[in-house]
Parts: C-alpha cells; structure tokens; sequence
C-alpha cells in the first residue's frame, strides 16, 4: 500500500462490497497486507475511515460529472446530460450492497452525512439547472414543476433500487435507467420535443 490514496481505494472497495460496519479494520488490515496499527496512523477511528473513503469515491463521480458536463459545455439537450449523470449513478450502485447504506445510516453519522450532502449537491445544483434550462429551451412542458420533480423522482434513488429487495439482481442498469429515470423525463417533454428527441444512451 503506496499512499494514504491506495488505502481510500480498497477501503472502499471493500466497505461498499461487504457493508461498511461487518468489514473490519483487521479484516481491512489483513486483505491489503499492512498492520491496523499502520491504518491508525491515517485515522483516528473506523468512522473517520468510513468517511474519508466514501468522500473519496464521491469526489471521483463528481469528476467524471464535471468532466462530462466540461466536454459539453453548450449542450443543446441537457435532459441527455441528466441521463448520463443517474447511468453514472447506477453503474456505481450496481457494486454496492445495501448493507453499506444500511450501516452508514445506523453506525456512521458523519458518512452518512457526507452522502446525503453529495446527492444534494447533485439534484440541486446539477440537475435541477438542468431540468430549468431543458424547459426554458422548450423541451420540459412549462406548467411542469421541475423542483417538484426532483423531489418525487430524483433524489433518492437509492431508495428505489434497494427498496425491498436489491433490483440489479433482477433487472440490468438499462431496465433501472429506463424506468426510474428516462421514462418520468419523457413524461414532462413537450410534444415537439419528445418527437425529436433520443435519449438513447
């Protein structure tokens, strides 16, 4: 293990894959080689580790927003580039347990925090500009209440797809793209738009 970074990464890793509370330090400790007591010199606490690699992996998706949106800077069709943003989203949510946000939930306040702050931030300064500049331009009917939409379909797909039962176990991240998103986006286009468009991704 090179860097504090290399350690972010398979803590990570790992804590999205078998839940952030049943993967222990020593377990951590032991599948990349190191002592805990090397991992204690990074982090005062399994919390503070919790966090830290979570916040790691959210930065690495606003990259990869932010780098998309940068190579499309005068998109003439953002409800596309709201397309990409939640695939994105799923493609990340497809390699993670439930338990992972079961447990930030129940045992790691200050993770669980800086996910809630991450979708936030997401819906309302991403997608939310997106959905008011799609309907200024005429391709979102104009009595559509786009911050209402947001709230209602939006904001919290992981609630969606880990509801009762984890869906990417049944359905691929096309199906879930498609119902969960593509699908309440054509429900507000206007006619003209929802002839010309394609959302294909």
């Amino acid at each position: 293990m090179d860097s504090k970074e290399d350690l972010l990464a398979c803590a990570i890793t790992n804590f999205t894959k078998f839940g952030s509370k049943r993967f222990s330090m020593d377990e951590l400790a032991h599948s990349i080689g190191i002592s805990k007591k090397t991992i204690y010199k990074h982090f005062d606490s399994k919390e503070e580790l919790v966090t830290e690699s979570l916040q790691y992996l959210l930065q690495n998706v606003r990259k990869s927003i932010d780098g998309y949106i940068q190579e499309n800077p005068n998109e003439k069709d953002p409800l596309k580039t709201i397309v990409f943003i939640y695939k994105l989203a799923l493609t990340h949510f497809q390699v993670i347990s439930p338990s992972f946000f079961y447990g930030l939930n129940k045992y790691y306040p200050k993770a669980s925090k800086a996910y809630a702050d991450f979708r936030a931030d997401i819906v309302w300064n991403v997608v939310f500009p997106l959905l008011e500049k799609a309907q200024k331009m005429g391709q979102v009917r104009p009595k559509v209440n786009v911050s209402l939409m947001c709230k209602v379909f939006l904001s919290r797909m992981e609630d969606t797809v880990y509801a009762n039962t984890n869906l990417f176990e049944e359905y691929s991240i096309q199906e879930l793209l498609d119902h969960i998103v593509v699908n309440n986006l054509r429900g507000i286009m206007t006619l003209e738009y929802l002839q010309n468009c394609n959302l294909e991704r």
